[in-house]
């Protein structure tokens, strides 16, 4: 697999791109490299999952580069990698669980992307490791992720979980790794908007009914119900908290400081 790009001019962008899968085919991509990459360098690889509807342009559709930049210049998180693929080319039917998915972003299983990102963008490895940040079907995805390989990533954001229909496996996947997710000391923060239409208007419950699951079995995590937040991603990600710090902000916080 061979990049489609000059890599010496991405440094502090998005770019979108595709790559050859065995199993995919031509999957497209994002990545945004942080300001001073380094071809020597190691850093931590996000990765993105989006929701039914969304593509490969969906977090720099609502995420600027810019301020990405500023953040990781004046020290406020981390260098790092962020980068996610096509869920599906049917968009609307996208779901994260599928095997050739798994195969495309699981560490545990060498996945295809995974590996991409090593090779090329130097994430993502056994060192800095991988975090996951999902939103709507992709905040579902990022919890079957997680309950099913609990050791391959270093902390995990859901937001505007309303998938009730992956409750079940998920609950089933928690219950039976929960020890194995404590060991590993992975950080799983779940956001949800008090003016989710989904949670208003069709009364889906997933997010409220797994936290409520995670604190019965004594799975450590964090529940944020976000005052004025919709469901879309860009809702969630420029939300200001009380102390007045961007939701993007704490998120990348969250991923590389463990806060």
């Amino acid at each position: 697999m061979t990049l489609v790009f000059d890599i010496t001019k991405a440094q502090g962008q998005f770019t979108l791109s595709s790559f050859k899968s065995k199993l995919r085919g031509e999957v497209p991509y994002f990545v945004y490299l942080p300001p001073n990459w380094n071809p020597n360098g190691n850093y931590r690889l996000i990765l993105f999952l989006h929701g039914q509807g969304g593509d490969e342009g969906t977090f720099s559709k609502y995420v600027g580069a810019e301020q990405l930049n500023q953040w990781i210049l004046t020290g406020e998180v981390n260098e790092l990698v962020i980068a996610g693929i096509r869920g599906d080319h049917d968009r609307d039917n996208i779901q994260w669980f599928t095997p050739e998915n798994e195969a495309l972003l699981i560490p545990e299983l060498n996945g295809e992307f995974i590996q991409f990102c090593r090779d090329h963008f130097k994430a993502g490895g056994e060192k800095e490791g991988v975090s996951l940040e999902g939103h709507s079907r992709g905040g579902g995805g990022a919890l079957h992720y997680l309950f099913k390989y609990p050791k391959n990533f270093k902390s995990v954001i859901s937001m505007g979980y309303v998938s009730d229909y992956t409750l079940f496996d998920n609950k089933e996947m928690a219950l039976k790794n929960k020890e194995i997710l404590i060991e590993s000391g992975v950080k799983l923060h779940m956001e949800i908007g008090t003016e989710d239409r989904f949670v208003r208007n069709q009364n889906r419950k997933a997010s409220f009914s797994m936290h409520e699951y995670l604190d019965e079995i004594k799975l450590p995590h964090n529940f944020e119900y976000l005052y004025g937040v919709e469901h879309g991603f860009d809702s969630f990600w420029q939300h200001y908290s009380d102390e007045g710090i961007q939701n993007g902000l704490r998120h990348l916080k969250r991923h590389c400081l463990g806060l």
